[in-house]
């Protein structure tokens, strides 16, 4: 088993208020739940308003399927239209 861990800082211009975050953000987890089937959640900046954390965790039998997915999930987030993508921070883990 291989775990994937993925950390999106985004900078969300052309948000005024929380419930405009909280949309903008809604399309993209929603986004990376059905394309990549991964788990997902905004992990930090919760009261700000053009600032936003997203979290994002992989699981799969091999380490190629895990990075493979990850990068992925990389381009989609940085291709999405109504963020930009600040920082990006990728690990990954095995149990042996």
């Amino acid at each position: 088993m291989f775990v994937g861990v993925g950390r999106f800082e985004l900078r969300l211009p052309g948000c005024t208020s929380l419930k405009e975050k909280r949309s903008a953000l809604r399309g993209l987890t929603g986004a990376i739940r059905q394309k990549f089937n991964a788990a997902v959640a905004e992990v930090d900046h919760q009261d700000q308003h053009q600032r936003a954390t997203v979290g994002v965790s992989v699981v799969a039998d091999t380490q190629f399927h895990v990075k493979r997915v990850l990068h992925e999930l990389q381009r989609h987030v940085e291709a999405y239209s109504r963020a930009e993508t600040i920082g990006v921070a990728l690990d990954f883990f095995s149990p042996e």
